[in-house]
């Protein structure tokens, strides 16, 4: 086999490898943001935190909140819930962020290679 259709194979095994590797740190990501609580299932969201919080800024204490899957959820604690909430978006867009940074390692890595 040609040694230039051997390098192009390899390549293209190489950007197949990084573009599944991106899709599984995108289902880590969005497994990461579910946050069960009081028997519902939310997603920590910018969405549902938005809501949260102006729910707290409003002053209210005690809500019933829909959930991922359409059922009413009693929240007594508000402030306690939308503490939940941005401690599983910052630890999962954290977690994003660096395996997102690694990726771009790995691709600049295979750029010094000259292939």
């Amino acid at each position: 086999m040609d040694e230039r259709l051997e390098k192009a194979l390899a390549f293209g095994k190489y950007r197949a490898s990084i573009e599944n590797r991106r899709k599984a740190i995108q289902r880590r990501f969005e497994t990461m943001l579910i946050v069960h609580h009081n028997n519902g299932m939310f997603n920590a969201d910018m969405q549902t935190i938005s809501f949260i919080t102006t729910l707290v800024d409003e002053g209210r204490e005690h809500v019933i909140v829909i959930d991922t899957k359409m059922n009413p959820i009693d929240i007594d604690d508000l402030k306690g819930f939308r503490n939940i909430l941005l401690n599983a978006y910052f630890a999962a867009t954290n977690e994003f962020s660096d395996e997102i940074k690694k990726l771009a390692k790995a691709r600049d890595v295979r750029k010094a290679m000259e292939w």
